[in-house]
């Protein structure tokens, strides 16, 4: 009997995890939101940010060849975490956000597992995804922001570049469908101590 590909043991993995994990990452209470500073240090001290950069940036160096392919996904992952944050702002607290940062570190786990051997289309889906997740993670802000918000998004943009560039620096040396094993090992500690 042949087994499913969407319901493999491979695939099926991340589901099971996400079972097992909290409603919600409780990551973004009592995280200054107000200066300049706070927006550059906050990319480093939120795990869940720190992870999903790196591993975007991994992800960026796996699906596309071309330097410039790269950096335009990096691009479009800013543009959808300060979009994120405005919305936040705009819209205010909706139910799932936190739920939905803690799902997008499974989803980019599962997206850097396949992305050596995945199709085109695959890949492309697997990015999107990963792009509307780093949007909840700027939404989150936007919900808590106070103070300065403007200076706060404009530092926390600073230093996510950074972190996906370093994320896709760091892909080129450890060429690896294994990078994501060790996402996923990251990510489902900081899920299950946060």
């Amino acid at each position: 009997m042949k087994t499913s590909k969407i319901f493999s043991p491979k695939t099926s993995l991340p589901a099971m995890a996400a079972l097992v994990l909290p409603v919600s990452a409780y990551a973004h209470p009592g995280h200054d939101h107000a200066s300049f500073f706070s927006g550059l240090v906050h990319p480093i001290t939120g795990v869940d940010h720190l992870i999903m950069l790196l591993a975007f940036g991994a992800l960026a160096f796996f699906v596309a060849k071309k330097t410039v392919t790269q950096l335009s996904l990096l691009v479009a992952a800013l543009i959808a975490m300060v979009t994120g944050t405005i919305a936040g702002l705009s819209i205010g607290a909706i139910s799932g956000i936190e739920g939905a940062i803690a799902a997008s570190l499974l989803v980019v786990s599962a997206a850097l597992w396949q992305v050596l051997t995945a199709s085109k289309p695959v890949k492309s889906m697997a990015v999107a995804l990963c792009v509307a997740f780093i949007f909840c993670h700027g939404y989150a802000h936007g919900v808590e922001a106070s103070g300065n918000v403007s200076m706060f998004a404009a530092a926390m943009a600073i230093t996510a570049s950074a972190l996906m560039l370093l994320g896709n620096r760091l892909a080129a040396f450890a060429s690896s469908r294994w990078v994501s094993v060790g996402v996923a090992s990251a990510s489902l500690v900081y899920l299950l101590v946060a």
